[in-house]
């Protein structure tokens, strides 16, 4: 047996009978489960733990054989996953665990573990689930911070990632949910993925002790769904039919229809972005150019399509040399709008901020936050 694999033996029996190898108690959560360690392993693990139990003047330096330490503001399940690492034990991170597992490395300052959990957003962000179920996560734990970054990420993804994610978003307080998909930064193709997200979370709602008609009913008032512009089948089928709606709404749905009263959804200029980016492949990047330079008289249109075009190559980070390559089409085809220079410009200030600027704690994308965006920018 590899010497490694004999102290990793020798830990784990420690953590498994951590009551007997003990000099301290941590009393964690409201109800102070006991988690019992080693002052010297926790020191090991961060400068914080080392002067807690190793300078003078700290209160948890005691004569007694046991220290106890109490910690209410971190719950059991994130500080086991703590407690496991600075055991040298593998640990399992889940969206409902993660952000309690970095806010307590970080109040401890456990490095690497906050190095690790930031990672694992980040790596998790990358897919429509992944970014969906972190979003409602740290929503329904109120880490504000983290909901504002993945938002952001979630609504690149569009309505579709929502619809598709019926079991996360059905955790979603009812303002929350309506604010993102009135968001005119949400990517929509059809109305139909907005209906379908509503859908999945109506149906949930007896989950978060709410009335599932009365969860419709506010969604119809709220003008979340924009029944117009649903297509006149589907409307007929799921809403009129089902009793979605009342009479006298289902008919005013109609009037709006034959009156041509039917303004389209408030979208922006990043929501049409990446929507065009959305579901195209790298193998498809040159079809789309024609529909991104129709754009082109947007405000702000240079900096936010260097933002989309950025973040679809590090999405697509195995495909990025493809992606870069359509940039010069790209390039070449704004050129008789005048705004090559401008929009090249503005494309390589964004990937040298990523590379030069400190991230933000709460950051998605950067260098060394994430390695596959890290090897993006390289290529790009």
């Amino acid at each position: 047996m590899k010497r490694s694999d004999a102290k990793s033996k020798r830990m784990q029996v420690m953590l498994e009978n951590s009551a007997t190898y003990s000099d301290v108690e941590f009393q964690v959560g409201p109800e102070g489960e006991s988690f019992f360690g080693l002052k010297a392993i926790y020191a090991r693990a961060s400068e914080v733990f080392s002067k807690m139990f190793f300078e003078a003047g700290f209160r948890e330096q005691q004569a007694t054989p046991r220290v106890v330490v109490k910690i209410e503001d971190i719950m059991p399940g994130p500080f086991r996953i703590l407690h496991r690492w600075v055991y040298d034990m593998d640990v399992t991170l889940s969206s409902d665990t993660i952000f309690g597992v970095l806010d307590a490395a970080r109040k401890y300052m456990v490095e690497d573990l906050e190095l690790t959990c930031r990672r694992w957003i980040a790596l998790e962000a990358r897919s429509a689930t992944g970014a969906v179920g972190l979003f409602c996560a740290a929503v329904a734990g109120q880490w504000i911070p983290w909901s504002q970054a993945l938002r952001a990420r979630v609504e690149s993804f569009g309505a579709a990632a929502l619809a598709a994610c019926p079991e996360a978003i059905s955790r979603l307080p009812a303002d929350a949910f309506m604010s993102l998909l009135t968001s005119e930064d949400l990517s929509v193709a059809k109305e139909e993925e907005i209906f379908d997200a509503v859908q999945g979370w109506a149906a949930a709602a007896s989950e978060r002790s709410e009335d599932p008609a009365a969860a419709w009913q506010r969604i119809a008032e709220a003008d979340v769904i924009l029944f117009h512009l649903l297509d006149p089948r589907f409307f007929a089928e799921k809403v009129v039919l089902l009793g979605r709606l009342t009479q006298e709404q289902s008919l005013s749905v109609f009037v709006s229809r034959a009156m041509g009263d039917c303004p389209a959804r408030p979208s922006s200029l990043l929501a049409r972005l990446q929507l065009i980016l959305r579901d195209c492949s790298y193998e498809d990047t040159t079809s789309i150019i024609d529909s991104i330079i129709e754009l082109r008289h947007e405000d702000t249109y240079p900096r936010t399509l260097a933002h989309c075009l950025v973040q679809k190559a590090l999405a697509d980070y195995e495909h990025c040399s493809e992606w870069v390559s359509m940039w010069t089409e790209l390039w070449g085809a704004l050129r008789a709008a005048g705004l090559r220079d401008e929009c090249v410009r503005a494309t390589v200030d964004y990937c040298q901020n990523l590379f030069e600027e400190e991230p933000s704690p709460e950051n998605l994308v950067g260098v060394w936050i994430c390695p596959h965006d890290t090897l993006g920018l390289v290529r790009a």
